[in-house]
């Protein structure tokens, strides 16, 4: 009776752990809504963001202060048009309201000493515009691209300033465009949750190369986002292993494949490249759990093995795989045992 209860309490554990561990879609929902340059930005509000243009150049004097060391400096100014189309006037701080996201750097505006117009705040009057330029001095060794983040009342956007990315997404100009380029845009709108405009630009793309594996993954991770398993693992399945980049890839396409119920998608993938040494210890963890789904119990036990005796033991994922295992092969005592430690 002991052991029953035992058992009862451990394995409720595992189900608990296990749900913790499945994988949900991945939108960005820890910032504001993203968008990108050009496109016009509507506050509930009433207040619309547009950011137009974006220089950037060597600073005047081209040092700041570093920890320990000159740094040099660029400027970046960003013009921008604000448009109260509500029925108050609105005040906005230039100085407050808006900051720039920069590699892991966070920087926040400057005045232009050089303008007449030296002012922290600017009132918009009720159906009227404002145009004017934010100023920003910035390490020069940042080479990533800039997020201008706005926050009015107690909303906050973010806007991708990149001129290219911007016209890919405004206009649509696929056909000039690099599958780099495009595929960079379509991430950061699926991981923004704006799935429609990400697919609006992955498809197209797929019409030209329907065996581009970067674009098939893109499609997948969309449909992934609002649970449509089927068509998720319609593209999952179109990846053909032979075009994978690296065992990464690999590794993303089998954990979504894993998550909708597709390991043997997952098995097939991850093989192939274990077989060619390429995986790493946590993608082999990976690779034994698609072995437990798909009952080769066996096989699934002796990476497990060979990886617990090489010393690889902070992951509780392959723990609860391996009692996993022994649960399915009547072995409750040693089941016990691994999601003990898992």
């Amino acid at each position: 009776m002991i052991k029953k209860i035992q058992f009862s309490l451990v394995f409720c554990l595992f189900l608990f752990l296990w749900f913790q561990s499945v994988p949900c879609p991945a939108i960005n929902t820890d910032s504001g809504p993203v968008f990108f340059i050009g496109e016009d930005i509507i506050h509930p509000k009433g207040m619309v963001i547009t950011v137009n243009q974006i220089n950037r150049k060597p600073a005047t004097g081209g040092f700041g202060l570093g920890v320990g060391q000159a740094v040099k400096k660029d400027d970046l100014s960003i013009n921008i048009t604000l448009m109260n189309n509500g029925t108050s006037d609105r005040s906005i701080s230039i100085l407050n309201d808006f900051s720039l996201d920069l590699g892991i750097h966070h920087y926040n505006p400057i005045k232009d000493e050089s303008s007449r117009f030296i002012t922290d705040n600017i009132n918009i009057a009720a159906g009227t515009q404002s145009r004017i330029d934010l100023n920003f001095k910035i390490n020069q060794s940042e080479n990533e691209v800039p997020e201008l983040l706005f926050n009015f009342l107690d909303s906050e956007v973010r806007i991708v300033c990149d001129e290219k990315l911007g016209r890919i997404v405004t206009e649509s100009q696929l056909d000039s465009s690099s599958k780099e380029d495009i595929a960079k845009a379509a991430k950061i709108l699926i991981e923004a949750g704006r799935l429609t405009a990400a697919k609006s630009l992955c498809e197209p793309v797929l019409m030209r190369y329907p065996n581009d594996n970067q674009f098939l993954l893109l499609m997948a991770k969309i449909y992934n986002s609002v649970f449509d398993d089927e068509q998720t693992a319609y593209y999952l399945k179109k990846i053909k292993v032979t075009n994978m980049s690296s065992a990464d890839e690999a590794e993303e396409v089998a954990l979504m494949a894993i998550d909708i119920g597709y390991s043997d998608v997952a098995l097939n993938i991850l093989a192939s490249f274990d077989a060619a040494g390429l995986l790493s210890n946590q993608q082999k963890a990976i690779l034994a759990r698609a072995y437990y789904y798909e009952n080769e119990l066996q096989s699934a036990l002796n990476i497990l093995n060979k990886l617990f005796e090489s010393g690889y033991a902070n992951d509780p994922k392959a723990y609860l795989t391996m009692g996993n295992v022994y649960n399915k092969k009547y072995d409750n005592e040693t089941a016990i045992y691994y999601w003990e430690k898992a």
